[in-house]
């Protein structure tokens, strides 16, 4: 399955490019994971493992209590993912806004959620999304989330986190 997904969010990223413009010369935000193609063991302890520690961002989301991973609602962020973020990004490179692979080990799930339900506040109020912002032509734009969505998206990336390692 996970191999549909990435060939399904491959052609939206080439659609992407093209709907907008390309990604022209922007940085590319560095990878943590050196084998993001290697699956892993999928067990749920290799899913629990959030960045605790750094910014929260500027947002409703002030605290996400840490469960065990949720493959239903990975699932419905998979649909949510395609449908709202994979025109901008990508796990292997830097379309029109980062590259995501890894995310959930560079950024707190408040401060990625806070990202996806209210860009326009991080991008004036975060020092960590002004400086993100620099390296790309385009701001991120208001996708429309409900907190269960970018939720679901959130469990998505988790999952595609542990899937990387």
């Amino acid at each position: 399955m996970n191999k549909r997904i990435n060939v399904i969010l491959s052609c939206l990223g080439i659609i992407g490019m093209i709907a907008c413009g390309g990604n022209g010369d922007k940085k590319k935000e560095s990878s943590s994971s050196t084998a993001a193609n290697q699956p892993v063991a999928s067990t749920e302890a290799a899913m629990l493992d959030f960045k605790s520690d750094g910014s929260k961002g500027v947002g409703p989301v002030t605290a996400i209590e840490h469960k065990p991973f949720d493959a239903k609602l990975a699932n419905k962020g998979v649909e949510l993912f395609v449908s709202k973020c994979a025109m901008c990004h990508n796990f292997e490179r830097t379309l029109v806004g980062p590259s995501l692979d890894g995310v959930v080990n560079r950024r707190t799930p408040e401060w990625i959620m806070n990202m996806m339900l209210d860009p326009a506040t991080m991008l004036e109020k975060d020092a960590d999304a002004i400086a993100l912002s620099k390296d790309f032509s385009s701001p991120m734009i208001s996708l429309g989330l409900q907190q269960e969505e970018a939720r679901a998206i959130l469990e998505y990336l988790r999952e595609r986190n542990s899937a990387s390692k």
